[in-house]
């Protein structure tokens, strides 16, 4: 008897952590990072900008333009890291279908080097399908930049998917507080 109560309480001991793990809300990034405060900071957060506006462009070349021939990107929508222009541009073929338009949520930079740098964080994309359908994908995501003559170049992208998805009608509500 006394072995059936230990073990019942053993497995109430290990399994409550489990239990309200489960009950915790997803978290969500609601609020749009504010620019940094240092000017070389700056500089990077604006390649954001710049991509993103590529992206809404509708330009494809614009894009992968700004990726380095050697760019790998890991993106968000599609289980295949693309290695090389071609396989980058294939990507983009289908994601600026999407009309996204992305707004950075929280981010670190990190000088790296002269010609090195480093943003990553969280972003929220706004896509809408073909038929007019709107959806919002948040994501984390670290970007690499390297100068190539001069010029800032995307030599790592990688974007995954908020592993914890939270309902759209709480993220409707959250968005707005």
């Amino acid at each position: 008897m006394k072995v059936h109560a230990i073990a019942a309480a053993l497995l109430f001991t290990v399994s409550t952590p489990l239990f309200a793990a489960v009950e915790q809300k997803p978290y969500h990034y609601a609020n749009v990072a504010e620019a940094p405060a240092d000017a070389a900071d700056r500089e990077v957060a604006g390649l954001f900008e710049q991509w993103n506006q590529a992206l809404q462009s509708g330009d494809v070349s614009k894009v992968v333009g700004l990726y380095s021939a050697d760019a790998v990107l890991q993106p968000t929508v599609s289980n295949r890291v693309r290695a090389n222009s071609a396989e980058i541009r294939d990507y983009f073929d289908h994601f600026m279908a999407l009309k996204p338009v992305g707004e950075i949520n929280y981010r670190e930079i990190r000088r790296l080097g002269p010609t090195t740098a480093l943003d990553s964080g969280v972003y929220t994309f706004h896509l809408t399908d073909a038929a007019g359908k709107k959806t919002e994908v948040q994501a984390r995501y670290t970007f690499v930049y390297t100068r190539v003559d001069g010029q800032w170049k995307i030599l790592n992208h990688h974007s995954s998917a908020m592993p914890e998805v939270i309902p759209t009608a709480v993220a409707t509500k959250t968005k707005h507080l």
